[in-house]
């Protein structure tokens, strides 16, 4: 945290900290508010959704190089209306836009604009519902609001040159008024016992703008209550969550006349936000078709994302969370044993055959079946890298990210890194931090004799592979493989695994899994049978 000083005006620079600090505060704190998302659907995304949007506007801002503080507003507005993440998300973008509209001509940031910003925030916010309910995001936004502006005309000169803490103060006290008040306001939310998700989430910046701007930590939080649900409750009425980027073609778009199709193609909780030239379009409706159908004659349609809310409430109540991210990971997998791996850290899986590669039309489908509007592509082999690669080139709808990993084990560690609630170019990075830090052994067995980089191999010679080059053969595979493992330096790594494919014998197992840990007893070595096709055992050193 910087040190600031509280009687400076806040400049670009200095309102980029506070929405730094903003976004990973909240993003630590997603988790606790997705627990009590109830409004208006129960699938406990709230948090996330929030998190992920306003991590986005930040990313965005930070690319842009400005001292002016209207400047550095507009474009977190901007970031966060491409990068908006479900109902929440998406009215959090309209509050930043109205934000930034309230300041657009400062350099730096008074009191009296601060209130001011505030005010548009909540008008804007409401602006953006096509029916706005009190006891939300809403209610929490317009008293902050109000409470800014109220103390704001008791400062000299109404705020003019005055410094912003106080106001940040009332709003702050406001909002958290307003928020505790909610389950008064919604009787889903006093049945629930919780007070709203999408309020908490904007106390919770306003916390965190406070602490940056003063210094002072953040001393308390309300510990919120968890949301249970029996997996029963309301199944089967939620339909869709679609969302869409809407784009001008010929003609101004018009927020007003897209809110009047959607209505007509039986939308529910319509969020409809951006200018003449995008819209970000959130609706809930049975069939995303007829959302689609709706809009395709205003212009064109892009990053596309339609998520099951039926399904998403039953995870929720099973399983206590139903985040959900604008972000979908999509990784080759060799198994079924694999494939659970993936699907376990939140992949979803097309089989990589041995001896047919996938077509660069089957995998932008594949990607684009996932319905997000950003893909991240785990190939997990170095012939699939082109076609991958190509595929990314033809999509449209959604935006493909490659990362070149070229074994099923860099996949994995890149997937363990995989975190959806980050700026995709932030999570891509951290991905590929964490599949560079493996080396991959394969054995498998050759066909013909040769001599390579000093390996004599004979005909149906078990040969280990380390990152795809030759480095030792054997009659025995488990010979090959602990050459392997040593070749890729085994002897200083703190973990070893060893994925065993088709036809091993249990008796085998037992015997690599003492060889291993006899052979590198300073690595922890874990075994998993995953029978793939080819390669009797592929080992991963870490």
């Amino acid at each position: 945290m910087t040190t600031p000083t509280v009687g400076d005006l806040l400049d670009g620079t200095r309102m980029l900290n506070l929405f730094r600090a903003a976004a990973e505060h909240l993003r630590a704190r997603a988790p606790a508010i997705d627990a009590i998302n109830v409004y208006p659907v129960p699938d406990g995304d709230t948090g996330s959704n929030m998190a992920a949007t306003l991590a986005e506007a930040v990313a965005f801002a930070d690319t842009q190089m400005t001292e002016r503080a209207g400047d550095v507003l507009r474009a977190v507005a901007r970031g966060a209306l491409y990068g908006a993440r479900g109902n929440s998300g998406v009215i959090l973008s309209q509050a930043l836009r109205g934000f930034a509209d309230g300041a657009a001509s400062c350099a730096a940031i008074d009191a009296r604009a601060l209130a001011t910003a505030l005010k548009a925030a909540a008008a804007a916010a409401y602006a953006a519902v096509a029916e706005p309910v009190e006891g939300t995001m809403l209610t929490v936004l317009r008293a902050a609001a109000e409470s800014a502006e109220a103390v704001c005309g008791q400062l000299p000169n109404a705020g003019a040159g005055a410094a912003c803490e106080p106001v940040f103060a009332a709003a702050l006290r406001a909002a958290e008024a307003a928020e505790a008040s909610t389950p008064e306001l919604l009787a889903v939310l006093r049945e629930a016992g919780v007070p709203d998700a999408g309020g908490e989430g904007i106390c919770t910046i306003l916390r965190a703008f406070y602490a940056e701007l003063t210094g002072k930590p953040i001393e308390r939080e309300p510990e919120l209550p968890r949301l249970r649900l029996q997996p029963g409750d309301h199944a089967g009425e939620f339909g869709f969550c679609t969302e869409f980027l809407l784009q001008r073609e010929a003609s101004a778009l018009d927020p007003s006349m897209v809110r009047e199709a959607l209505r007509a193609a039986g939308g529910r909780s319509i969020v409809v936000v951006g200018d003449d030239e995008a819209l970000h379009v959130h609706v809930h409706v049975d069939d995303p078709r007829h959302a689609v159908a709706a809009c395709e004659g205003f212009g064109t349609i892009a990053r596309l994302k339609a998520e099951d809310m039926d399904l998403q409430r039953r995870r929720f109540a099973e399983a206590g969370s139903g985040a959900t991210s604008a972000v979908a990971l999509l990784a080759f997998s060799p198994s079924p044993a694999f494939d659970a791996i993936f699907r376990s850290l939140g992949a979803e899986t097309v089989r990589l055959d041995p001896l047919r590669k996938p077509a660069v039309g089957e995998i932008a489908e594949a990607a684009q079946q996932l319905q997000r509007p950003d893909v991240i592509v785990l190939p997990n082999h170095k012939d699939l890298l082109m076609a991958a690669e190509q595929a990314a080139a033809l999509s449209r709808r959604t935006t493909l990210h490659v990362l070149r990993v070229r074994s099923v084990p860099q996949g994995i560690a890149a997937a363990v890194a995989f975190d959806p609630t980050l700026p995709v170019g932030e999570c891509l990075a951290r991905m590929a931090d964490a599949a560079k830090a493996v080396r991959t052994v394969e054995v498998t067995f050759a066909t013909q004799a040769r001599r390579m980089r000093g390996v004599n191999v004979r005909p149906d010679d078990a040969i280990a592979l380390v990152d795809d080059e030759l480095v030792a053969a054997a009659q025995d595979p488990l010979e090959a493989l602990i050459a392997g493992i040593e070749a890729a330096g085994a002897a200083q790594a703190e973990l070893v695994t060893v994925y065993v494919g088709d036809g091993i014998p249990d008796g085998t197992l037992a015997e690599l899994g003492r060889r291993v840990r006899e052979r590198f007893p300073n690595a922890a070595v874990e075994l998993h049978t995953t029978g793939q096709p080819l390669f009797p055992f592929i080992a991963s050193v870490e």
